[in-house]
């Protein structure tokens, strides 16, 4: 990997960890796995991060904090409906691997104590961005669209062939 200054460093290796998550899901991911990603070594993914679970929620934060900007891009400038775009990666055959990666982020909470709070708190984040993009929507509300916005992506994965575009289309619906 070419010189880059420390904090430029960590933002690749993050970067990176990102792209490995969605490549093969928070399972993927290792020190090994993410040094290939950025082409340096474990001890390189060692040097910046104390260990492979504070790895994963830095790169967990990063992949949230994108896809929020991007949902209030769409909310707030383009004008969608907020429900709707919500649900918009379930439905979205190209958006299967982000949609896949809040199942393993499940997964993994419930196997990481470490994680489980960042996970809660990235579902706090969601509800927030939910209440901010739709007064009218209480906060029970909201989280119950998240919630079963993860519930959902969970039983697209266990059961694709129940739980395709169509169907989930009927249920958005609602």
């Amino acid at each position: 990997m070419a010189y880059l200054p420390r904090e430029a460093r960590r933002a690749a290796i993050i970067e990176a960890t990102v792209r490995v998550m969605l490549a093969g899901g928070f399972e993927g991911v290792s020190a090994r796995s993410v040094a290939a990603a950025v082409e340096g070594s474990p001890g390189l993914i060692h040097q910046h991060f104390e260990s492979v679970p504070e790895l994963i929620a830095s790169a967990w934060q990063r992949f949230v904090a994108d896809s929020l900007a991007e949902f209030d891009e769409a909310v707030f400038a383009d004008g969608e409906d907020p429900i709707r775009e919500f649900f918009g990666n379930h439905v979205d055959p190209e958006r299967a691997a982000e949609v896949g990666l809040w199942v393993s982020a499940w997964a993994y909470a419930l196997r990481s104590p470490e994680f489980g709070p960042v996970y809660a708190e990235t579902l706090s984040q969601l509800t927030a961005a939910l209440r901010g993009a739709s007064p009218e929507v209480t906060e029970l509300a909201a989280e119950r669209t998240v919630l079963l916005g993860v519930a959902l992506a969970g039983m697209q994965r266990i059961a694709p062939e129940r739980y395709g575009a169509a169907h989930l289309e009927d249920i958005i619906a609602g």
